[in-house]
């Protein structure tokens, strides 16, 4: 059985819940270890006051992620891939691309204004955009570009899309606030945790 995306209970916690959510896309329930669940939030939310997970946690818990063995758990097997830099991209032989179209999930992070970053899970390209589940919902109000499209949905449903170019786009000489708004930011400050479920 699949578990519906669940949305953040917080400002801070994307990252937990945007892992949770992969997690649940990746595997049925009964496959999950609930101690997989317990490191989750054990390990993120590390940085200040609580207010939000660290790369290094991220990466981190990536890594551990793809050593984890259970007994109990057999078809708990996963590959993660912490890619940074000019390696998050979607352009010809992205990574993220290769990881998505392979059934896996692509935990990417964005930004919503100059200062501030959010991570949103990737599902599955279609005609040039991005189908994504971003666990904290907006309203057509937060953006104004056609090129950021709010989706209803339930279950394990994208609720939006990005057109491709809007994503990787160049930024350097953004005036508008908007424009900030879900991408993938500076070169050097790009980074994305790839996961995909291994059959045994």
């Amino acid at each position: 059985m699949k578990v519906p995306f669940r949305q953040q209970t917080s400002d801070y916690d994307c990252v937990p819940t945007t892992i949770i959510n992969a997690l649940s896309y990746l595997f049925d329930r009964r496959e999950i270890p609930p101690f997989i669940v317990r490191q989750i939030y054990k390990e993120c939310l590390d940085i200040k006051a609580y207010r939000g997970t660290s790369s290094r946690a991220i990466q981190d818990l990536g890594f551990w992620l793809s050593h984890y063995k259970e007994k109990n758990f057999n078809n708990f097997v996963i590959e993660s891939e912490f890619i940074t830099g000019n390696q998050v991209h979607f352009q010809q032989q992205s990574k993220i691309v290769r990881c998505i179209n392979s059934n896996g999930a692509a935990l990417l992070c964005v930004q919503l204004n100059r200062d501030t970053w959010h991570y949103i899970l990737g599902l599955r390209f279609e005609e040039g955009w991005l189908y994504c589940y971003d666990p904290l919902p907006r309203s057509k109000r937060f953006i104004g570009t056609d090129a950021v499209q709010f989706i209803s949905a339930t279950g394990q449903a994208p609720n939006l899309r990005i057109h491709l170019d809007w994503l990787d786009k160049k930024i350097k000489k953004i005036i508008n606030a908007d424009e900030y708004k879900y991408v993938l930011g500076c070169t050097n400050e790009r980074e994305c945790l790839l996961l995909r479920k291994i059959s045994v």
